[in-house]
């Protein structure tokens, strides 16, 4: 084996630092985005970097494409693709958490499979939360095992990730310079690989079917509803946004909504009405709709008050939305309050002579008036200044009431413009990411910015959507963990600690080579990017292969796939991307990730031992 080199003090400072991360990190001590801030400005502090080095992480190709990416996958969002793709899954998975989950990864496995594993997430993630909503099932549930099925899916290809792009030129280099004598180098194929990623995919979805589900935590997204949220819970006993579908039965007496007098007797709000089974729905229906046998009607009240309406009235209750899923999505419409001022044109009239339905389609659901709340007096009751409105429509139709009536809203509206008409656009977008990383020899920067000026110069989005597209966390602990892979780097610790593992092995085979390899390089990718953790340790495992009579090319294969598969710290870049949108904490990584690193260890000792 190769001397182990000194230990100096530069090595002890960073091994300090990567110490002050982790325990930041695993006991949620500061914020993901502040401690790659701490370690931006610790490292030129100590004197391991330079000032530009230490920042150098912000301007980086990785960095570059986690911010293409995600503005992308926002484009694809408001143009309505991802949408469809939700819907699509959410009919052929329903409501059924398996069948998400299964569906879910193998729509992130497969492209993975062509493009960058991040980029494959970013544009799934949007519809994963979407899927999140119209199922209700908890984000937290599907958004990791996506997430790992992404990373899995990078190995299904040479072309699946960063690390394997430049696999042969790594071993190219290594093999002109210290490669067995009298034998060529052989380059891997194109789907060399493949069968190490089919079974990391199948084993990553039987793994969440089986086992990680009991350990995904069960978290609920953050309550954007403020006030309304309480307030609505506490009138009506529901989420912001979702409500009950009922079906009257065929051969009922058509009578209008004035006639069934649902607010009074019920306590409840008709916010929809589907006639001719679903292809004509009125939204804010007026007293004067009419229900008759086969409509469905959308409703909004406490789950004991329309379980007695469906007694009373013979309505069958459905046990989920159906016909009204698209319309209640929270990025369309939602539940508001709205404050009436004293230079309001609500002042001094009644909801009837308003007709809010009528005129913006936007149902009133209560009017609060210091401590009372009116909910069957609404109708009749004049509006006076102070009075808060409870108020559920289309974000765009509260927009437009909000400016006509001079209403101040107690949140910012959430409304998301779909622009339908721009899709064409944002998938050419796409393919020109795709094209120009696939196709060319620019950086997958370079195709990621002119993707965005694209959508920019289109139309699809405006720069400032641009901005607000970006999770910031996520881009600043990237930037921060960048420069001390260089310190790790610069200051020789990276070959210090992979030189001191290997060291203590005296005699090995070479599958106990591959495995330590394998663990060696998840553990440097967790805080190294994965090409730096491929260029550094794939030199030093074909080294040693060739020592102990084993294949180098499979000990480099071993190093670049085990540095796309890290999942027990959110470090790796597809963990840091979904940590924020999933609500996980560094402890549920390390609770589901520990099991997935073992499974994905068994599998590729599995498939080496079978097919290579």
């Amino acid at each position: 084996m190769t001397a182990l080199p000194a230990l100096t003090q530069e090595m002890i400072i960073v091994f300090s630092i990567l110490g002050l991360v982790v325990v930041l990190l695993v006991l949620d001590l500061l914020r993901v985005d502040v401690v790659g801030l701490l370690v931006m400005t610790l490292l030129p502090l100590t004197g391991l970097l330079t000032g530009s080095e230490a920042v150098a992480g912000l301007g980086s190709n990785a960095v570059m494409v986690l911010i293409s990416v995600m503005v992308i996958g926002s484009a694809l969002d408001r143009t309505g693709v991802v949408g469809r793709i939700a819907r699509l899954i959410t009919r052929l998975a329903g409501t059924s958490e398996a069948r998400v989950v299964s569906l879910l990864g193998v729509s992130v496995a497969l492209p993975s499979g062509i493009m960058s594993n991040v980029g494959a997430v970013a544009l799934m993630l949007p519809a994963a939360l979407k899927i999140s909503r119209l199922s209700g099932i908890p984000a937290s549930r599907i958004i990791m095992p996506m997430g790992f099925c992404a990373n899995m899916g990078g190995n299904l290809s040479l072309v699946g990730s960063t690390p394997l792009i430049i696999l042969n030129d790594i071993m190219r280099d290594w093999w002109a310079s210290a490669g067995p004598a009298g034998k060529g180098f052989a380059p891997l194929g194109l789907f060399s690989v493949t069968p190490i990623g089919l079974a990391m995919v199948c084993g990553a979805l039987a793994y969440f079917l089986l086992i990680g589900s009991k350990l995904l935590p069960v978290r609920e997204g953050r309550d954007e509803g403020g006030v309304v949220s309480a307030r609505l819970r506490e009138l009506y006993g529901t989420r912001v946004g979702q409500g009950f579908e009922c079906v009257v039965p065929a051969g009922a007496h058509a009578m209008t909504l004035a006639e069934l007098d649902i607010r009074s007797r019920f306590n409840a709000t008709v916010i929809g009405v589907a006639h001719d089974q679903g292809r004509k729905k009125v939204l804010a229906p007026g007293g004067d709709t009419l229900v008759t046998g086969g409509d469905v009607v959308l409703l909004t009240c406490r789950p004991e008050n329309v379980a007695r309406l469906s007694s009373e009235l013979g309505w069958q209750q459905r046990d989920k939305i159906k016909t009204f899923s698209a319309e209640l999505l929270p990025d369309k419409s939602g539940v508001i309050e709205g404050i009436v001022t004293s230079r309001s044109a609500l002042n001094g009239h009644t909801m009837e002579e308003l007709d809010l339905r009528g005129r913006y389609a936007v149902n009133p659901l209560a009017v609060m008036r210091g401590d009372r709340i009116y909910v069957r007096e609404l109708v009749d009751l004049p509006l006076k200044p102070g009075d808060a409105l409870l108020l559920y429509g289309d974000w765009e139709a509260l927009a437009r009431l909000g400016e006509d009536a001079d209403l101040i809203y107690t949140e910012e509206l959430r409304a998301t413009e779909v622009r339908e008409d721009k899709a064409p656009l944002a998938l050419f977008s796409l393919a020109l990411f795709l094209g120009l990383a696939l196709g060319s020899d620019l950086a997958l920067s370079v195709a990621g910015l002119a993707a965005i000026l694209c959508l920019v110069i289109t139309r699809v989005l405006h720069i400032d959507e641009v901005y607000q597209a970006v999770e910031w966390k996520t881009i600043f602990l990237v930037a921060g963990l960048i420069p001390l892979g260089a310190a790790f780097d610069k200051t020789g610790a990276a070959n210090f600690l992979a030189m001191a593992i290997l060291s203590a092995m005296k005699s090995i085979s070479g599958m106990q080579l591959y495995l330590i390899m394998a663990a060696l390089s998840s553990l440097f990718a967790m805080f190294i990017s994965n090409v730096g953790t491929t260029v550094l340790l794939a030199p030093i495992a074909m080294t040693l292969a060739a020592k102990i009579g084993a294949d180098p090319r499979i000990a480099a294969l071993v190093v670049a796939v085990a540095s796309i598969n890290t999942f027990i710290l959110p470090t790796h870049q597809v963990n840091a991307l979904i940590m924020q949108p999933g609500g996980y904490s560094t402890s549920d990584y390390m609770r589901v990730g520990s099991g997935m690193m073992l499974l994905f260890l068994l599998i590729l000792m599995g498939m080496l031992a079978l097919f290579y």
